[in-house]
């Protein structure tokens, strides 16, 4: 499911290169015919790509913020005039 980004993306460049030396219009005239020859699981590829990014960005945007653990020692810590009786008032 992690790779299925990867392998429309490279089914895309498999389809639009299947004509072997033709120009660009005969590529894209097959990919067309392709596409409509394929029409219920192409679609469905199609959206999948172009939906999948807006998706990605909603999850990361969405995603909860990093909270910056307490330090355990904190408490601990002693203020300077603790350690410098010079200090105190």
């Amino acid at each position: 499911m992690a790779y299925i980004g990867c392998a429309l993306f490279g089914l895309m460049f498999v389809v639009m290169t299947a004509v072997g030396n033709g120009s660009l219009p005969a590529r894209v005239a097959h990919t067309a015919a392709w596409i409509h020859g394929w029409a219920p699981l192409s679609y469905v590829l199609i959206l999948i790509l172009l939906v999948s990014p807006v998706i990605s960005m909603q999850i990361v945007m969405k995603w909860p913020k990093y909270v910056e653990p307490e330090d355990p020692m904190a408490k601990y810590r002693r203020e300077a005039r603790d350690l410098d009786p010079a200090l105190e008032d």
